[in-house]
């Protein structure tokens, strides 16, 4: 084994050992924030997925993958952030006669 293979299999190990505590942290997040935070960060651990297998396999479309991954996820967080911030807005105050 060389020792990019090594490097390849130790980062994927690592990747997957995020990916669990990521998981985890989606299923058990105690707010909202925490939630989209997590959903965030697996769509950066897929791009890391991506191109590790790019860099494995030498086959180049799996990092067009991963850059349509980062765009999805860049629109997701976005999203996700408008979402709560409308949700954490205070309702608009009413007139003492209505």
């Amino acid at each position: 084994m060389s020792f990019l293979e090594i490097c390849i299999a130790l980062a994927f190990f690592i990747v997957g050992l995020s990916t669990g505590a990521v998981a985890w942290r989606l299923i058990r997040g105690p707010s909202t924030a925490d939630r989209a935070i997590a959903t965030d960060m697996l769509g950066l651990l897929a791009i890391c997925f991506a191109a590790l297998v790019a860099a494995a396999t030498g086959a180049r479309a799996y990092l067009d993958i991963a850059f349509g991954i980062a765009l999805i996820g860049f629109l997701a967080a976005v999203s996700f952030g408008g979402l709560l911030e409308r949700a954490s807005a205070s309702p608009p105050a009413q007139e003492p006669g209505e």
